[in-house]
């Protein structure tokens, strides 16, 4: 999950009032794509980026006023000539923008936000339904609806009764393209609402197993390229905020039972890269009794053709044995720890992308 709903429900915590915009309709060489969006507070600063220049000097305009006179709008952007030449783009495009305040004291806001947050952190899917409606504001009630998977809709929208039941048949459709997905529904009198549609996924979490000189690569591009990290050691010394200030979660624990009371999940990527064959052999036999969407171990054939005949000794499968990527990482010659990690760090991104893909395929079957 992209941590924007993170950031925009902390500031609606910290009292802050904020704009919400996002682009809905794309056309041309725009600078930004379909579902881009950032917030703007009440003096003016930002969070995140619709495309820079005159463009989003524009849109941080309307977000202002639309804090002050407390109504949304759909705000169309014609980029040319002049125009084009006072932003960052080569040619010009158009883009519509929608405009919606939300306020700190509204507990309906804090509540919904909250919940998109809690699906990116414990895993699931959701659907966030904006109808693209313009006028006074004074809450997200009647505004907005996040449907989460396997739970009751939070949040209504009274003016297209039946809406969410409709999106639910259709749940796993939506998740055939990751970003904002157009949608109409249907007023009682007849009339067509335009709705957007934002899938929410939970952000993977890599599990990396061992605190040495690796991992101190390893962990800052796997927070580069957007996972969750979890550095596990069974040395303080290795295992602490100060060697690993980008993580998300530090365990120090003996590798000896360290994920008997851990569920890990289809968005878990494990990462054995501990100091010694049985340590590695005691987190792989461990992790393969788990759900994973990833388990790779360092080290050469010799090595894992040993680690893997004592698990077959233990009752572990061939079939089991095989989903492991060891040696793990992308063949590409690396050899010193740096060019180690990037290859490490290349898999794992091919792995979550065929991920998504099929996820896509699966949905659109």
């Amino acid at each position: 999950m992209n941590p924007f709903y993170t950031d925009l429900f902390q500031e609606l915590e910290t009292g802050r009032d904020l704009c919400l915009a996002t682009i809905i309709r794309q056309v041309g060489s725009a600078p930004r794509s379909l579902g881009t969006r950032f917030f703007v507070r009440k003096d003016g600063s930002f969070h995140g980026t619709i495309g820079g220049g005159r463009l989003e000097a524009d849109v941080i305009k309307k977000c202002r006023q639309s804090l002050a006179s407390r109504e949304s709008s759909l705000e169309a952007f014609r980029l040319r000539g002049t125009d084009v030449a006072e932003t960052d783009m080569i040619c010009g495009g158009d883009v519509d923008v929608f405009v919606e305040p939300v306020y700190a004291q509204d507990c309906g806001a804090r509540e919904l936000f909250g919940a998109a947050v809690k699906v990116g952190a414990r895993g699931g899917r959701a659907l966030m339904v904006t109808p693209v409606l313009s006028g006074p504001v004074s809450g997200l009630e009647d505004r907005r609806i996040l449907l989460v998977e396997g739970k009751e809709p939070l949040g209504t929208i009274h003016s297209l009764p039946g809406f969410a039941e409709e999106l639910l048949r259709d749940f796993d459709a939506f998740f055939e393209q990751s970003g904002l997905i157009l949608r109409s529904g249907t007023t009682p009198d007849g009339n067509l609402v335009d709705c957007f549609l934002e899938p929410i996924l939970s952000r993977p979490v890599v599990y990396l197993f061992g605190g040495g000189h690796i991992s101190l690569h390893l962990a800052r591009l796997i927070k580069m390229v957007g996972f969750k990290l979890v550095v596990i050691d069974d040395r303080r010394e290795y295992a602490n905020p100060d060697r690993f200030p980008e993580a998300d979660g530090i365990w120090t624990r003996d590798f000896n039972g360290v994920l008997d009371e851990t569920e890990l999940g289809p968005d878990a990527y494990v990462v054995i890269v501990t100091r010694g064959h049985l340590y590695d052999k005691e987190v792989l036999s461990q992790a393969l009794s788990k759900e994973t969407a990833y388990v790779g171990m360092i080290g050469s054939r010799r090595k894992r053709s040993l680690i893997y005949r004592a698990l077959e000794e233990e009752g572990f499968s061939t079939e089991q044995l095989s989903s492991v990527h060891a040696p793990i990482g992308f063949d590409i010659g690396a050899e010193t720890p740096e060019e180690i990690a990037v290859s490490i760090v290349a898999e794992l991104i091919a792995v979550r992308a065929r991920k998504t893909t099929a996820l896509s395929l699966n949905a659109s079957n």
